[in-house]
């Protein structure tokens, strides 16, 4: 049968068979799902929004410093960055990065540990995406002048500034940044 086939077929025949393997072999160890952006769906997941009396939305402009908790937020602005360079690798989202820069100084007289879900980001609907670590410090060493990444643990009376990354879909809109410790929400305008 092969034979009767021309080099050109053969070729071909070889080149499908190939793909077919490879195919196969991508389905079986679950690398097909990492090829196409799928398989993490579990961890990019938005994250349930709880809803309690202790929640409040203040609308505060940018350079305005509002207090929250024993820490002291001033959003400094958001960029929506086609890629970052994380651990090694330039990074695409999966749909969109957004990337929120603030300054934080820890009025208390304790340390104040900023864990990842401490800076969430919210869309007028209520989904909730906690910041991506990798992708907030590979955007941090990127940044202009001393720039930190969730988490962190935030000494008394220093003021650092913070960038937090976020893959979000295309069609968020509303977004608010919520920051723990008295869980106030900053207004930021697209």
């Amino acid at each position: 049968m092969l034979s009767s086939l021309s080099g050109t077929q053969r070729y071909a025949l070889f080149v499908l068979v190939v793909v077919v393997v490879v195919v196969i072999y991508l389905v079986v160890s679950g690398g097909l799902d990492e090829l196409l952006g799928g398989g993490e769906e579990e961890e990019r997941a938005p994250t349930e929004v709880t809803t309690s009396p202790a929640l409040r939305t203040v609308a505060i402009e940018f350079g305005h410093a509002k207090l929250v908790g024993p820490v002291e937020v001033t959003i400094i602005g958001i960029t929506f960055p086609d890629q970052i360079r994380a651990e090694g690798l330039w990074r695409t989202p999966a749909q969109r990065f957004a990337s929120v820069q603030l300054t934080m100084t820890n009025r208390s007289n304790q340390a104040v540990e900023l864990p990842l879900e401490g800076l969430q980001l919210v869309t007028v609907d209520g989904r909730a995406y906690l910041a991506d670590a990798a992708l907030s410090l590979g955007a941090a060493r990127t940044g202009e002048g001393v720039v930190y990444a969730p988490p962190l643990i935030l000494q008394p009376e220093l003021t650092i500034t913070v960038v937090a990354v976020y893959d979000i879909p295309i069609d968020a809109s509303g977004l608010q940044l919520r920051v723990m410790g008295g869980w106030s929400d900053f207004e930021l305008f697209e």
